[in-house]
């Protein structure tokens, strides 16, 4: 026999509980061949609430290990810079402290970095996220101060390295303080053509979110937007099984469960479009991506419409909402036996004919 999904349904909150144990049970009772997957939809939502954006500069030269929109976890890798080696054989002349600060204008459309030296006094309070206007002061000294209104985007301890070759020729290697050699690069130390000077810096998330990469004309921004996580389907989970009297038994005595979702006192199954809806959407299975249509502006609030693309495609539904600016509509379709609202771009619908 092969597994179909049935849908439990479970007390409000206590949906990951119920997931859980079904899986515990399962294990502990023997019955493991008799249960697949157990799902607990989520979807993750921007929290416009939490205004604190975390971002990272790079290089336009520097390696990606993330795209826009995806999620990403605190610590996962999101980029990293290409090493730092020496272009010509000299030696070095001078290694000094500065600070390297980005700032990005008030229109978000570039931004700009100062390197100043530390001796030149930096002044306290310059911080991540701080607003800066023209004509504020970085340092004690006046030699040193912003010439665009906007925000500090990062702010990064540097060494400023500079190595001399013989034909008298200046090189200036700007490496971040927790990169820097201090063996390797010490005044009058002799350095090799091609040695490496540095290994690049990685940028690691500082917390969790969703993924926005902007590209600047000298380099690329990173966001991390922070997100919340919500119930899909709240009240619901999602069982993968073959039901035998065994795996009712078990999900019978599963705590927090009121009931299996039937009809007449049999099970409801989902329908092969309505698991494969569910699998696209938590991710389980891939979405096509489809060269879509010309997109159409002509519907009209409650017209019947097919979808031809995404998690839904093949279902038909109703138009309850339209938002031509945003090319967006809301359309209720018949999913798992009960009206389910979902938010499509008008590029995923057709008018049925």
């Amino acid at each position: 026999m092969r597994k179909e999904w049935y849908i439990a349904q479970a007390y409000s909150g206590m949906e990951n509980k119920v997931k859980e144990v079904i899986e515990e049970k399962a294990k502990m009772l023997g019955l493991s061949s008799l249960f697949g997957r157990v799902i607990v939809p989520e979807i993750e939502e921007i929290d416009y609430a939490n205004r604190k954006v975390d971002r990272v500069f790079i290089s336009n030269e520097a390696e990606l290990y993330t795209k826009a929109s995806k999620y990403v976890k605190k610590g996962d890798i999101l980029a990293k810079e290409p090493s730092i080696y020496c272009k010509k054989t000299g030696a070095v002349t001078e290694v000094k402290n500065y600070r390297r600060i980005i700032v990005e204008t008030v229109d978000k459309k570039y931004s700009k970095t100062f390197v100043i030296p530390e001796s030149a006094g930096i002044i306290a309070g310059l911080r991540t996220g701080r607003d800066i206007k023209s004509g504020m002061p970085f340092a004690k000294s006046a030699a040193y101060e912003c010439d665009v209104d906007g925000e500090i985007g990062s702010i990064e301890k540097v060494k400023r390295v500079v190595i001399q070759s013989s034909l008298n020729d200046e090189e200036v290697y700007v490496i971040p303080v927790k990169l820097f050699d201090s063996k390797t690069l010490r005044i009058g130390a002799k350095i090799d053509s091609g040695k490496k000077l540095a290994n690049g810096s990685e940028y690691a998330a500082k917390s969790s979110g969703r993924v926005d990469i902007k590209e600047h004309l000298m380099r690329k921004e990173i966001k991390i937007i922070k997100t919340n996580k919500s119930k899909l389907f709240p009240g619901y989970v999602f069982i993968e099984m073959i039901y035998t009297q065994e795996s009712e038994n078990l999900i019978k005595t599963v705590p927090y469960i009121s009931t299996l979702l039937n009809v007449g006192g049999k099970p409801i199954k989902l329908t092969l479009k309505e698991a494969k809806a569910l699998l696209k959407l938590v991710g389980q299975e891939l979405v096509e991506q489809k060269k879509l249509p010309k997109v159409r502006m002509d519907y009209t609030i409650g017209e019947q419409i097919k979808i031809i693309n995404g998690p839904f495609e093949l279902f038909t539904g109703k138009i309850t909402r339209i938002n031509l600016e945003k090319q967006e509509v809301k359309v209720t379709i018949t999913l798992f036996g009960r009206e389910t609202t979902v938010e499509l771009s008008l590029a995923e619908i057709e008018k049925i004919e």
